[in-house]
């Protein structure tokens, strides 16, 4: 395999998906935040196995569950650097 080797993830969009990623995330940026979740998905699947992926796909885990830890995890990162 060659050094400049990347492997991509391509998926499916409906139109309207497509145009509010479009509208709402910068150009450039969607590489870097898709990486972030991606890791954040192995990280939970390495943790909770099938469980995760089917809690995810019938829709009991959303995004928004995720961003609900922010601010706990906010007051961790203050401790440390206190």
């Amino acid at each position: 395999m060659s050094e400049s080797y990347r492997p991509r993830l391509s998926i499916e969009l409906t139109q309207q998906q497509f145009d509010e990623l479009q509208h709402l995330i910068p150009w450039g940026m969607k590489n870097q935040l898709y990486a972030i979740i991606t890791d954040d998905v192995i990280e939970m699947a390495q943790r909770l196995g099938p469980t995760f992926i089917a809690a995810i796909l019938a829709r009991q885990i959303k995004i928004k569950d995720y961003v609900q830890g922010l601010p706990k995890a906010k007051e961790e990162t203050n401790d440390l650097n206190r």
